[in-house]
């Protein structure tokens, strides 16, 4: 059983023994860690050799009992057959927290079956809390980063409130954290758990579930792992307090034979999967691209979920207008209607240059002569009405009326409302000033019309979760005071 004093042996460590450095090859995973972790956290990192010698002028350890002081946390590298007895040597010094990156286990069936039973019953006889076999590890600054890959060659999302748990850690490293990179999204922890053979996701999600840094998580699963039904109860309790986003790969015939393969994971029906975490409030990406609209939407409006639904659409084109119009169709949003006396209002408030032309319905589309002012004053009249409980703007910056300071100028209306707005801004580098006055002013931003509606049908899921669990608190209230009568 994982305690909070093991997580925080295992993220927030002060002391690493890297086990299994190379002495002769620079490039070996081990020496990858060890360098990040010597040069680059706030850990003492210790590198460990049964070979002893020296390692970036450093003294190597033959082992972790000839350590000057007692290590944290142990990142192992070598190989399989050698792991259970390394688990065993760290238990016997008092280390409860281990990252095995090793492979060779569950994963390649037969004898590797048997040497992964073996390595979880040396983490239990000594209580040791272990991510992996089969895994890139933890990424969580500015303690630890047990992500092998040499660091000029990948990117790395800066830190934030996003944890991300995955059962693969390349498509961690390339489909999730990249994608965060470019959307310049924030990580707060990443875990990559390969084949969980002593903590799984059910243990990752239940410790950012109480982590007060962790807004939102984000799931990429090949399965429901080896426990379904804790699974789903307890995404189903976090889901209403923090939002849950998953992408669950192996849905084919062949995507299942390969997940079996890769992290060994056993197949399951992925109608089930789906239809089990809908039900729980968890929030399913259909696509990689998808999972980073999500989780930026969250980064920015996880305390304002959606509970009717009902939006407003502003942009300066009716063509995208009809775009997202036609793009809410079966999503549960609604884009609300203005009565007569309500558009009567947007006139007057519009600039002399659209007032006569700017069609006030919903879509808005208040033409290519709109203004920074006429954008201004149409977001904060339609946010006012308590019947819109948020907006999409489709702003697009080339229009001549439109100035850099838009984004700046929308930013202080959703602050006045509290209400959430995604912006669609064109993806040119020439945008970028724009691009920024709106998400440093707390709005963010998407490249596609589509990307935008997701972030609003995901905000209405949410509080479809809400009310949901809304309901339970209440019937089991009811049934309480009945039982109680």
């Amino acid at each position: 059983m994982a305690t909070v004093a093991h997580f925080d042996k295992l993220l927030r460590p002060k002391r690493v023994a890297v086990i299994g450095v190379s002495l002769t090859n620079p490039f070996h995973p081990a020496n990858i860690i060890f360098n990040k972790s010597f040069y680059g956290s706030g850990s003492m990192a210790y590198p460990v050799n049964p070979r002893g010698g020296e390692l970036e002028k450093q003294p190597v350890f033959r082992s972790v009992k000839e350590l000057p002081e007692q290590a944290d946390l142990a990142v192992i590298a070598v190989k399989a057959p050698l792991v259970p007895g390394v688990i065993r040597e760290c238990g016997e010094v008092g280390i409860q927290a281990a990252i095995i990156i090793s492979g060779g286990f569950a994963e390649v069936g037969g004898e590797g079956i048997a040497l992964q039973e073996e390595l979880v019953k040396e983490c239990r006889r000594y209580n040791i809390c272990m991510i992996g076999p089969n895994c890139i590890g933890v990424y969580h600054p500015p303690y630890i980063d047990s992500f092998f890959l040499p660091p000029e060659r990948t990117v790395i999302p800066k830190r934030g409130a996003i944890s991300v748990i995955s059962q693969s850690g390349a498509f961690l490293v390339d489909q999730i954290l990249t994608r965060f990179y470019e959307e310049d999204l924030g990580v707060r922890t990443a875990v990559s758990i390969g084949n969980r053979a002593v903590l799984d996701e059910v243990d990752m999600l239940e410790h950012f579930a109480q982590d007060t840094g962790t807004r939102a998580i984000c799931l990429y699963l090949e399965g429901a792992g080896t426990r379904p039904r804790e699974l789903y109860e307890l995404c189903s309790e976090v889901s209403s307090r923090k939002p849950i986003i998953a992408f669950v790969g192996g849905k084919s015939v062949e995507g299942q034979r390969a997940a079996l393969s890769h992290t060994a994971a056993l197949a399951a029906n992925s109608r089930l999967i789906s239809s089990a975490l809908a039900q729980c409030g968890v929030i399913e990406a259909a696509d990689e691209l998808e999972l980073a609209s999500l989780a930026k939407i969250f980064d920015f409006y996880h305390h304002r979920p959606l509970l009717e639904g009902n939006i407003a659409v502003v942009s300066s084109s009716g063509g995208h207008g009809v775009v997202a119009a036609d793009l809410c169709e079966g999503t549960g949003l609604n884009l609300v209607p203005f009565t007569e006396g309500e558009q009567g209002t947007l006139r007057e408030l519009c600039t002399d240059s659209i007032s006569s032309i700017a069609s006030l319905k919903n879509p808005l589309d208040l033409t290519g002569s709109a203004s920074d002012l006429d954008f201004e004053r149409t977001l904060d009249y339609v946010l006012s009405l308590p019947k819109v409980e948020g907006a999409i703007v489709l702003a697009l910056p080339y229009t001549p009326m439109i100035t850099s300071f838009i984004g700046t100028r929308l930013g202080h209306v959703v602050r006045r409302h509290d209400k959430p707005v995604a912006a669609y801004i064109p993806s040119l580098a020439k945008y970028e000033m724009v691009l920024e006055g709106f998400e440093l002013n707390g709005i963010p931003v998407v490249h596609t019309i589509q990307e935008s509606v997701q972030m609003m049908q995901a905000l209405y899921r949410l509080g479809l979760a809400v009310q949901r669990s809304g309901r339970k608190r209440k019937n089991h209230a009811v049934r309480n005071n009945q039982a109680a009568k």
